[in-house]
């Protein structure tokens, strides 16, 4: 299976990682480990990307929209550049953001890398 990421978003507000264990969260609250994200059900996937730059494109338009509070300490295009070293450099990795915007929301917006592990299929499609 060809190399890919599964979109993610949440925006609201923020939990407790004890409040997370216990199911206390809506559930498109981003989990506490990683992988758990392909865990989720076919509708919390906002976008399915096999092209690096289209990855790219869409967290900026996310980061665009939702504005981190701290983006003057480390600009927008600084975490673009990140995220495309990370997904061109080191294929199979995920780019995962969790910030407050500056409208005082938590915003996690995260590109999961899928498949996991070799030989492992996406949970997202049909078949073997």
């Amino acid at each position: 299976m060809t190399q890919h990421w599964h979109a993610y978003a949440y925006t609201g507000r923020s939990y407790p990682d004890a409040a997370i264990r216990r199911g206390e969260v809506p559930t498109d609250y981003p989990p506490i480990e990683i992988k758990d994200w392909l865990t989720r059900k076919n509708a919390q996937v906002v976008a399915t990307f096999t092209d690096v730059d289209d990855a790219v494109s869409w967290v900026e338009g996310e980061l665009t929209q939702n504005p981190p509070v701290d983006q003057e300490h480390f600009p927008v295009w600084d975490r673009l550049q990140r995220s495309r070293e990370t997904l061109r450099l080191t294929a199979g990795n995920d780019v995962v953001y969790g910030y407050y915007s500056k409208s005082q929301q938590f915003v996690s917006r995260s590109l999961i890398a899928c498949p996991r592990a070799y030989g492992q299929r996406c949970p997202y499609t049909e078949g073997p």
